[in-house]
């Protein structure tokens, strides 16, 4: 068990933030890759753009939502 086995996901991606560290990195993109929460849209479906767009704005609200600013 390592120091980061602990946290919380929220933690950890704000511990990752912080420190800027290979360490905290590889834990954070391990445990968001151990997760099967990828979802696919297939190439032939006539609202894929809508639902990219849809996708990546989930993303975003989840990010500001999360207190994280975005790095320019």
């Amino acid at each position: 068990m390592n120091k980061f086995d602990a946290m919380t996901d929220k933690e950890l991606k704000r511990y990752f933030l912080e420190h800027r560290d290979q360490e905290s990195f590889h834990a954070y993109m391990d445990r968001r890759y151990a997760r099967p929460n990828r979802k696919t849209i297939p190439a032939d479906d006539p609202e894929w753009q809508q639902k990219v767009i849809a996708s990546i704005k989930r993303q975003i609200g989840e990010t500001v939502d999360n207190g994280d600013q975005p790095q320019s």
